[in-house]
């Protein structure tokens, strides 16, 4: 039986009474649950990239909502007998959440389409997270012309529609669709901006979605991933940004335009001291090696906080003085090492790979020299070794 979608009437329906049809017993995840079917619901199940409404029946949590031959099945925690009437709320501010986000992607897509030719040809809409796929590369400067204008158009307060064409006539209206749709077609208009088929609620006019703000976007599968959030998730996003400026000037001492300049100095004096550290580990490690008997054959040396460079260096100054192998090893028994093998009479190569084989060491290099990490106590190395 198919279930009548109260929903595709009237999107801003909060509740409704329905008949159970059926009602089974199922698995979801780590929880058993109830695969209850109604007569009729103002539920959205999960389809067109947009997860599903949840609320209650009868008091009753409605965790999941799918649908299937055009039946809508409610994944709740407890059970109904079939005939039972029951009533449905949907958790509305997550309902006109979704609808703000879903009408600001077609805002936004429908301009990239009429500016720029870009097709949608892809988009999710999660409780956290807004995507939309374009199949073209957008610059920075088109993309902000695109967010200009799609918080034009919002402010504008331009009609949201939503209908059913007439079959016969949808041959010769041009819409947009990222697939082949059998059956009938739901468009949903915005004039002047976009005409797309769209299964999921929305708003009423644009002025609804309230304001429009792209938070990231970049190169993806040979077009544009375009991250936006609308509404009320923007605004909350917007506070948490905020927040997070004021933590940082706090921290830092200064005022809010002065923040970027001064972690730039920050980021600065920090290389500065690493610079210095190295030095001085440098200065440690010759020192170590200048202590190292000439007449030892194999040398290793265990020291903390090396960067790479210092050790290839202290490794060709050993091969320098010693005929056997000379291996440097940076870290510690927690976090593992990094080493460095070098060598004029042994194959470095090979010595790398018995410590893959061994110790499942990763790395490898030449006869003469090799270098890795280990995740491996030095008691473990030194007996390999």
């Amino acid at each position: 039986m198919k279930t009548e979608a109260l929903y595709d009437k009237d999107a801003f329906a909060r509740d409704f009474v329905g008949k159970v049809i059926s009602c089974e017993e199922v698995k979801l995840e780590d929880k058993t649950a109830y695969k209850v079917v109604l007569d009729k619901t103002v539920f959205f199940p999960e389809q067109g990239g947009q997860t599903s409404d949840i609320g209650t029946l009868d008091e009753v949590q409605v965790i999941d909502v799918q649908i299937e031959d055009d039946v809508i099945y409610h994944y709740c925690l407890s059970g109904f007998l079939i005939g039972e009437e029951v009533h449905g709320v949907i958790d509305w501010e997550h309902r006109f959440n979704n609808m703000q986000q879903h009408t600001g992607e077609h805002i936004f897509t429908g301009i990239a389409h009429n500016t720029y030719g870009a097709d949608n040809v892809g988009f999710h809409l999660s409780d956290n997270t807004v995507t939309l796929d374009l199949n073209i590369e957008l610059s920075d400067e088109q993309v902000d012309y695109i967010e200009k204008r799609a918080n034009e158009i919002i402010a504008s307060d331009v009609a949201v529609k939503a209908y059913y064409p007439n079959q016969q006539l949808l041959g010769a209206i041009n819409y947009r669709s990222k697939k082949e749709i059998n059956g009938a077609v739901r468009l949903v208009e915005i004039e002047g901006v976009d005409l797309c088929a769209c299964c999921a609620p929305h708003v009423k006019t644009t002025g609804q979605v309230g304001v429009l703000k792209v938070i990231s976007f970049g190169k993806y599968k040979g077009g544009t991933r375009v991250y936006i959030l609308c509404g009320l998730r923007a605004l909350a996003d917007y506070n948490r940004r905020m927040k997070l400026l004021e933590q940082s000037y706090q921290l830092l001492n200064c005022k809010d335009d002065e923040v970027p300049e001064k972690v730039a100095g920050l980021m600065e004096d920090k290389r500065q001291l690493e610079y210095r550290i190295c030095d001085i580990k440098a200065g440690m490690l010759t020192n170590q090696i200048e202590t190292i008997s000439p007449d030892l054959t194999d040398v290793t040396i265990f020291m903390e906080d090396l960067d790479a460079k210092t050790m290839r260096d202290g490794v060709n100054t050993l091969v320098e003085k010693h005929d056997g192998l000379c291996a440097i090893f940076s870290g510690n028994d927690e976090d593992g090492y990094n080493f460095v093998i070098g060598s004029k009479t042994r194959d470095c190569a090979a010595i790398a790979t018995g410590l893959r084989e061994l110790l499942g060491a990763k790395g490898g290099g030449s006869k003469q020299m090799a270098q890795g990490n280990v995740a491996a106590t030095r008691n473990q190395i030194e007996n390999t070794l």
